[in-house]
């Protein structure tokens, strides 16, 4: 009923004496029993009759009968031409196509095979697509927010596509919020909940969308950046509870500033933290102090990398086989993606469950294809991360007391995951990242390497 058009004709009922209504088919002026009805009765409570030009409708028993059959059958035919729809929409998701309108950065575009067959395809956007990928790797480097992308965005020229009935427009902190969340861009094709692998080209590393996953859902929770910063802030962490520690600002009746970092647990955690508060310089110097611990010799570095050198050269003789292996999960997966569609659209799987299933499944699957598709040279790769990695180990210390504050943080997201620290002198711990703590820095004496 919520139709312009419609309403107007209904409208002009009301105000104009008017003998006959008349349509081409009722399949045209409703398409369910219910509406069918109410336009009909409108149309009889203006006085007028309701005339069909190709269907010999009257106020005989006989035309009235007719007149329900009709809305039925009109009924009928819309219910099951959008099942049809749906069905067609889901089969193309599972094959990996893009049912509906590609988001910014790609394009839906018309091909022919060599036997003149048209069909349907997804292809990057050569305009927009750097754009998009450019927001995904800043992003991931955790020193933009989402505005300041937006702004960077708008200065570099990217709008949106024009349609029939919109302008081309830049992107807002929602719109631009939606596309860094947007699993398509991962390569999941998404339809009522249910994920599936798509066949258009991912705009970027698995890594890079899940870096920036971590990044947005730790925003939303943590680090914001607007009042008091400091180049700590995202790596240090409470002693006692292991909550965020703010920045804050004392002031003594003199006037006299004082600077500390401050548990986020004393105002909002439940329980409340009870660790007191402590003096930045303090913490800036036992994070220097950590660096010198966690600072490698020459020699240490050699025997550290000549190690690792090994074990990746063993590795890659036994590449061959994790591929096929890769392969074989992956098929697995697939299949177990199948069965679990089944049972849900025989509804034999609750929704809920169904989409739960799926993500994890979808998930599994996509780090599985990573893996299995990752380039030859990869071992080439890792050492040169190695290598990179140690270089940062070796002079530590000294790199960290000669950098500038800017220039700190970067050295933390490298190296670090968190510190605790708390008011006593013993209370420090340093949390290495993975990949670093990996190369087994303390775990073994100097000799186990050489």
């Amino acid at each position: 009923m919520n139709r312009p058009e419609l309403q107007r004709i209904l409208t002009y009922l009301q105000e104009h004496p008017v003998d006959y209504v008349i349509v081409h088919k009722l399949d045209r002026l409703a398409r369910s029993r219910a509406d069918g009805i109410a336009i009909t009765q409108a149309v009889h409570a203006a006085g007028a009759r309701l005339i069909s030009s190709t269907e010999g409708l009257d106020t005989t028993p006989n035309g009235v009968l007719l007149h329900g059959i009709m809305a039925s059958i009109a009924e009928f035919y819309s219910r099951n031409l959008a099942q049809e729809v749906m069905r067609g929409m889901r089969q193309k998701a599972i094959q990996g196509g893009t049912p509906g309108r590609a988001p910014i950065g790609y394009l839906n575009v018309r091909r022919q095979t060599e036997d003149g067959h048209e069909y349907r395809a997804i292809q990057l956007d050569h305009e927009r697509a750097p754009h998009i990928t450019w927001a995904f790797d800043t992003y991931a480097t955790g020193e933009w927010s989402v505005a300041q992308l937006v702004a960077a965005l708008r200065d570099g020229g990217l709008w949106t596509r024009a349609t029939a009935s919109r302008s081309p427009a830049a992107l807002t902190v929602a719109s631009l919020h939606h596309v860094l969340t947007n699993l398509y861009y991962k390569g999941i094709v998404t339809l009522n909940g249910a994920q599936h692998a798509g066949s258009h080209e991912p705009m970027g590393p698995v890594k890079t969308w899940d870096t920036v996953q971590c990044l947005l859902a730790s925003r939303r929770q943590g680090e914001r950046g607007r009042i008091h910063t400091h180049y700590l802030k995202s790596t240090i962490r409470c002693f006692n509870c292991q909550r965020r520690l703010l920045v804050h600002n004392a002031r003594s009746k003199s006037g006299r500033v004082y600077d500390y970092f401050v548990c986020s647990g004393r105002q909002h955690g439940t329980p409340r933290c009870t660790q007191s508060a402590l003096r930045i310089s303090d913490v800036e110097r036992r994070v220097e102090e950590a660096y010198e611990r966690i600072q490698i010799s020459t020699h240490r570095r050699n025997a550290i990398e000549r190690h690792w050198q090994d074990q990746l050269a063993a590795e890659a003789s036994g590449s061959g086989q994790r591929r096929s292996d890769l392969a074989a999960q992956a098929q697995e997966i697939r299949l177990r993606q199948e069965k679990v569609l089944e049972a849900y659209y025989s509804d034999a799987l609750p929704r809920d469950l169904f989409v739960k299933e799926q993500r994890k499944l979808a998930e599994s699957l996509f780090r599985t294809k990573a893996e299995e598709e990752s380039p030859s040279d990869d071992v080439v790769f890792q050492m040169k991360h190695l290598a990179d990695s140690l270089d940062l180990l070796e002079d530590a210390y000294d790199r960290y007391l000669a950098a500038a504050p800017a220039d700190r943080k970067p050295l933390n997201n490298a190296l670090m995951d968190r510190v605790l620290i708390g008011p006593n002198p013993e209370e420090v711990c340093v949390e290495l990242r993975p990949e670093i703590a990996k190369l087994g820095l303390h775990g073994a004496a100097e000799e186990d390497f050489v």
